[in-house]
């Protein structure tokens, strides 16, 4: 019998049987006289072809591989610069590829870029760009696609994702080109983590001229053949990658499966290679069996609560701090995440360079909570936390918290949204909901989620002493003060920020046994999603 609401799908002919069953090793701490061009690590060469891997086993050339992600519906995406569900992450990484991106330990690599020097004091960066790149069309790469596709970014018409970030950060008319390897990136305000706020996959590179209506057209291991939204994507091998002897793979398929019994019945029954998101009992399970191979990325990610500092009733700062004194943070971790992973403290980055360990950890005081709700005026009220089964462990944590709150004479609903939607129209707009957060360098986190501009900006942070903190952070060439201000802006969020943080979580991805090449990313599920290294054993 198809599950509710399968029977609708259509699949290409191979994949119809899925109808029935989804910074740094220190921080970056890196001060301007480190010169960025020396101090990052460098991405692929363009030497002889590759046929040993890492591991020293024979990789295997050809075959297809098909993965399952959770999906994001009718809202999922093919602009390489909004990408919003991790399926929309995973295509953009695979057809498409950024000036920078994060190695599976955090640490910053050169992409399409071969180096990143800012001038004296990081207003001004310089960028050179890598030969021999060609865009899937046969054009080559260069200095005017990077340029085109900053300005496509700035340009508000275009939705893009880091829109907001481009503009109040680059002086974006006045980017100069060099020459056809070369550009000259000016900023409004300096800016020493630049290629840290640059990595994401929403800063893809797309040829000049390029506009969403067009056909996908990357520099990316693998080329657009098909798509369904919310069900499919299709992809071959880039035969002139110029990362050369990748990928592997001669085909790559995406499928959308929200529903995660259904998503591991797919893995158990061999019909995908891979899915994203086990639960800690899928986990568990397949750890006492050999049916399939659990993938553990063991990072920071978190599906912390989120409450609108400028919504009611959390404007109030003491509804804030009843929320967080409400949780018992070991009951969450042991009932919701099933005893994986650790308890938060309301920041993020647990254990990552620049986290500071030394605020004291935040314990349950449903008498303190009692108080401030009663102080606030809130004696007995009754909220709405969304949540919803998009990431593991998130509609069991506002499930355990609901009940946390009920021993605080205070009632939380928790209203379950379907998980191909979750991250759609009402996301970012409510008062009270959960998000999903993979591990990412402190600074980078803010840049997405709490400075001037972010792009996921949850909780509607704005604050003056943390802005201005911030913005002397990312003008600090010096170490030691760097990580001064680290320390500031996460003492200013325990005390009155919109996150409540309780736990930290290893991402737990299943992969049949032939899968090889992926390997755990402290950053994001299945290996951070690029798959130009994986290969099938026979």
């Amino acid at each position: 019998m198809d599950r509710p609401g399968e029977s609708q799908l259509t699949w290409p002919d191979d994949l119809r049987r899925l109808s029935r069953k989804d910074f740094l090793k220190g921080a970056f701490v890196l001060g301007v006289g480190a010169a960025l061009g020396g101090g990052l690590s460098a991405c692929g060469s363009s030497g002889s072809q590759a046929t040993t891997t890492a591991s020293g086993a024979k990789a295997v050339r050809g075959g297809k591989l098909t993965v399952a992600y959770i999906g994001g519906g009718s809202s999922e995406t093919l602009n390489p610069n909004a990408p919003v569900a991790d399926i929309d992450d995973a295509r953009t990484l695979n057809l498409y590829e950024s000036m920078f991106r994060l190695d599976a330990d955090l640490n910053l690599e050169y992409l399409l870029a071969e180096s990143a020097e800012p001038n004296a004091d990081g207003s001004q960066w310089t960028i050179r760009l890598r030969s021999g790149v060609t865009f899937h069309d046969g054009s080559a790469f260069g200095a005017d696609d990077v340029i085109y596709t900053l300005k496509r970014i700035a340009d508000p018409k275009n939705a893009a994702n880091q829109q907001a970030l481009v503009s109040s950060l680059v002086d974006v008319p006045s980017i100069k080109k060099l020459d056809n390897l070369t550009i000259r990136l000016p900023l409004k305000t300096a800016n020493v983590f630049l290629p840290y706020l640059f990595y994401d996959d929403s800063f893809s590179v797309v040829k000049e001229g390029w506009v969403n209506s067009d056909p996908p057209n990357g520099t990316g291991p693998f080329v657009f053949q098909s798509w369904k939204p919310g069900q499919y994507s299709v992809f071959t091998r880039n035969p002139d990658y110029w990362q050369s002897g990748l990928p592997y793979l001669n085909e790559l398929q995406l499928v959308s499966i929200p529903d995660p019994t259904a998503r591991f019945d797919a893995l158990l029954g061999g019909e995908v290679d891979g899915m994203e998101s086990l639960s800690y009992a899928q986990a568990t399970s397949l750890r006492h069996t050999s049916q399939a191979v659990v993938l553990q990325g063991n990072g920071p990610n978190s599906v912390p609560i989120y409450m609108a500092v400028d919504l009611y009733p959390f404007q109030d700062v003491r509804m804030r701090q009843a929320m967080r004194l409400i949780a018992n943070r070991p009951q969450l971790v042991e009932e919701a995440q099933e005893g994986y992973g650790q308890i938060g403290n309301d920041i993020a980055g647990k254990g990552l360079p620049g986290y500071d360990a030394a605020i004291a950890q935040r314990v349950q005081d449903i008498d303190q909570a009692k108080f401030l709700i009663k102080q606030a005026g809130h004696e007995g009220m009754n909220l709405t936390l969304y949540s919803s089964t998009v990431a593991t462990g998130m509609l069991e944590s506002a499930t355990v918290f609901a009940t946390e709150a009920s021993q605080a004479n205070f009632t939380v609903t928790v209203k379950e949204l379907a998980a191909d939607i979750y991250f759609g129209p009402v996301y970012l707009k409510q008062n009270f909901a959960q998000s999903e957060w993979f591990s990412q360098p402190l600074v980078t986190r803010w840049s997405q989620s709490m400075a001037p501009g972010a792009e996921f900006n949850e909780t509607h942070w704005s604050d003056p002493q943390w802005d201005t903190l911030y913005a002397q952070l990312i003008a600090q060439p010096d170490v030691g003060k760097q990580r001064e201000l680290e320390y500031e802006l996460q003492q200013i969020e325990w005390e009155r920020g919109g996150y409540l943080d309780w736990g930290f979580y290893p991402t737990l991805d299943g992969l049949g046994h032939a899968v090889r090449g992926i390997e755990p990313n402290k950053g994001g599920p299945l290996g951070g999603g690029v798959y130009s290294k994986t290969w099938l054993a026979t």
